[in-house]
């Protein structure tokens, strides 16, 4: 067995004439955490990826099989595994109404562009604060009810610190 016939001339086939640079073979203690550090990050990524995407899919198979109303059996179920009580804030009826009401026009991305908006980022901040507000009295309702009797919460006696009363 002999060399394979690559075509190419035989000095190109041989070893080169000059030594191996071996001092840029061993790595510096600044490349070793380079190389971990960008590795960890490349890891992470990857699950994250990998998340994002199954996510994805299972979401859009569940609207492709069910519609909306499967991504609304999907929230629930959501709900009840993480312990939330979330809801629908504005959806694209909410949005597509106002827009022919008030500009005589449709956007097909309207819900998309509604996300880069500072209407939304205010909207979230407000109810960021009353959800606060509103614990505290579905707390002390549910407190009442299980209760039977209206007993005054300790967090009356001491000062609210969100000022949320």
């Amino acid at each position: 067995m002999g060399v394979p016939d690559t075509g190419a001339p035989m000095s190109d086939l041989e070893e080169p004439d000059e030594p191996l640079d071996l001092e840029d073979a061993e790595p510096t203690r600044e490349d070793l955490v380079n190389f971990i550090s960008e590795f960890m990050t490349t890891s992470m990524n990857v699950n994250q990826v990998y998340r994002s995407n199954l996510v994805e899919t299972l979401v859009g198979r569940v609207f492709y099989e069910f519609g909306e109303d499967g991504l609304c059996d999907l929230m629930l179920k959501i709900d009840e595994q993480a312990n939330w009580i979330s809801d629908i804030v504005i959806d694209t009826p909410d949005l597509d109404e106002v827009m022919f009401k008030r500009h005589g026009t449709f956007d097909m991305d309207l819900v998309a562009k509604a996300r880069a908006t500072e209407g939304l980022l205010e909207l979230n901040r407000k109810i960021w604060r009353l959800r606060k507000k509103y614990a505290r009295l579905i707390v002390d309702e549910i407190f009442e009810n299980e209760n039977g009797a209206t007993i005054k919460p300790i967090s009356d006696l001491l000062p609210d610190p969100d000022n949320l009363s």
